[in-house]
């Protein structure tokens, strides 16, 4: 255990003294580094075939930089850089220097690459006319041919590596979206998965939880009929021990629902919190009024809890669908049922009612009807309403009593 936090000291002091080595002041990805570098080929070029220091050195090189500098902005403006560079090779011309032609050709792979239909075809049209021109001036070289033929290929062979990085850059592209799509359909498949066998867990500790009570309530009922004293302490140890039973199921079984590490747990929310809730929406939320109407009182745990996750999972998806628009929260306590009804207008931008409803209301319906009760969702004439129904106990009145 010392060796151990020893060496973790021993990597954290290296690690923080081999930091500061490792920064660079300013972060640049392969393409962008690549990019400046073939933006450089124009002024290697100038200083490579023209190192004299008379006037069409000079301006060859100005050229060079120039066109140098326009490359720099060639991915992001294709086009207008093949006709700013071709401006500058028609400029070194008239000047009296000698033209360097592989601004051109760089300017066709970059236009090839990153340029819109559109820019392509006005790059590729005054490229070729750049090339017509420079051939008409070959003409009275020596192998006029071969320079026209070497000029017109290299042109096109950079055009065509242009057109491939496209194709290629477009098909990552469409295999990043798709291992994208793939991995979240995956992270679904295998959460439904889970909600499923959580859902069985839930289903089975109900049975074994409705199995238990019964044999109890039984054992009790046989034990308070029969007058022998021995008898109803037997009888009382089987209701011990299947009380313990249950307890150890219990414990079992939500100890592989549970989704929270021991130190979270907390007592579950009930309508009670019902406020609270509402206060923690923030301030682009939906706008809620809560409204409780009949005798207000506590109901069982499962249905509190239910009746507050049907508020809570409704206020979700509006918030998450609709936005800020007034939302009524209404309660009614019925002597048998407790009614829940969150009512919502659509937003003004909102065409389709149907993009208002949420893929968690059919886990809570579910819950919902495992409880006894019944919910259902869907748009109303100006809005969306999800209407719960869920049992309660009747009140108990003062003055009433058993015999």
């Amino acid at each position: 255990m010392v060796e151990d936090q020893a060496g973790a000291s021993t990597r954290h002091v290296a690690m923080d003294l081999s930091l500061p080595t490792r920064r660079w002041p300013v972060p640049l990805s392969v393409a962008q580094v690549n990019h400046l570098v073939t933006s450089t080929f124009p002024l290697l070029v100038a200083l490579v075939a023209f190192q004299r220091f008379d006037s069409a050195g000079a301006i060859a090189l100005t050229g060079g930089m120039a066109q140098t500098i326009a490359l720099t902005w060639a991915r992001r403006f294709p086009a207008a850089m093949m006709l700013v560079i071709i401006a500058l090779e028609a400029a070194i011309y008239l000047a009296g220097g000698n033209v360097l032609t592989f601004g051109v050709i760089i300017a066709a792979y970059y236009a090839a690459s990153w340029g819109s239909r559109r820019q392509r075809i006005v790059a590729l049209t005054f490229g070729l006319g750049y090339c017509a021109v420079a051939v008409a001036f070959t003409i009275g070289y020596d192998r006029p041919l071969a320079m026209a033929g070497a000029l017109v290929m290299c042109f096109l062979g950079f055009w065509i590596s242009g057109r491939f990085e496209a194709s290629q850059r477009s098909r990552i592209s469409e295999l990043r979206e798709t291992s994208s799509r793939l991995a979240e359909e995956r992270a679904v498949a295998e959460q439904q998965a889970a909600d499923r066998e959580r859902a069985l867990l839930a289903r089975e500790l109900h049975d074994i939880l409705n199995h238990s009570v019964t044999r109890m309530v039984l054992d009790a009922e046989a034990g308070a009929e029969t007058g022998d004293e021995a008898a109803a302490r037997q009888t009382l140890y089987r209701v011990a021990d299947t009380g313990r039973d249950s307890l150890a199921e219990l414990r079992r079984l939500l100890g592989v629902l549970r989704t929270e590490t021991p130190g979270e747990l907390r007592p579950p929310p009930d309508l009670n919190q019902l406020d609270e809730l509402v206060a923690r929406i923030p301030s682009g939320g939906p706008q809620v009024t809560v409204d409780r109407q009949g005798e207000v009182r506590q109901a069982d745990t499962s249905i509190e809890l239910a009746a507050y996750r049907v508020v809570q999972e409704s206020l979700t998806n509006v918030a998450k669908h609709a936005g800020a628009v007034p939302t009524a929260v209404r309660l009614t306590y019925l002597t048998g049922a407790l009614e829940i009804e969150v009512v919502n207008e659509l937003p003004r931008n909102r065409l389709h009612k149907k993009a208002l409803r949420g893929t968690g209301l059919v886990g809570l319906r579910e819950r919902v009807e495992l409880l006894g009760g019944t919910l259902h969702a869907g748009p109303t004439k100006t809005g969306f309403a999800v209407y719960a129904t869920l049992p309660l106990r009747q009140p108990v009145r003062s003055g009433s009593g058993g015999s």
